[in-house]
């Protein structure tokens, strides 16, 4: 008896909390690579002098300087995180969809 498994089938994936498990995944890892960004840019600002001339020189050259790397980096984190998070729904969504045209995937588990 301990050898019986059972085949079952995810036919629906809960969007919501693919959403929520993506985004906090995303935004972690997005933040820490954000931030490791972040300080690589502030370190970059000092030799920043030959960028006055552009859009970003406030923020990443000498005005901005470390802060201004770190800002640029937690932004990125956050984008990171909201649309990871959008995009696992979506793929969520999808999947959805094509288990009700074709099934869902089977796994086979044990009691």
């Amino acid at each position: 008896m301990e050898n019986e498994t059972r085949v079952l089938e995810i036919k629906t994936i809960n969007v919501w909390t693919v959403f929520k498990l993506a985004l906090v995944a995303y935004l972690v890892i997005g933040l820490i690579f954000g931030i490791l960004i972040g300080i690589g840019l502030g370190i970059a600002g000092g030799y920043a002098g030959m960028l006055e001339d552009t859009p970003f020189a406030g923020i990443v050259g000498a005005g901005g300087g470390f802060l201004g790397g770190l800002l640029l980096g937690i932004l990125y984190g956050l984008f990171v995180g909201v649309s990871g998070g959008i995009g696992a729904a979506i793929f969520a969504l999808l999947y959805d969809f094509f288990a009700m045209i074709v099934g869902g995937v089977k796994i086979r588990v044990k009691p």
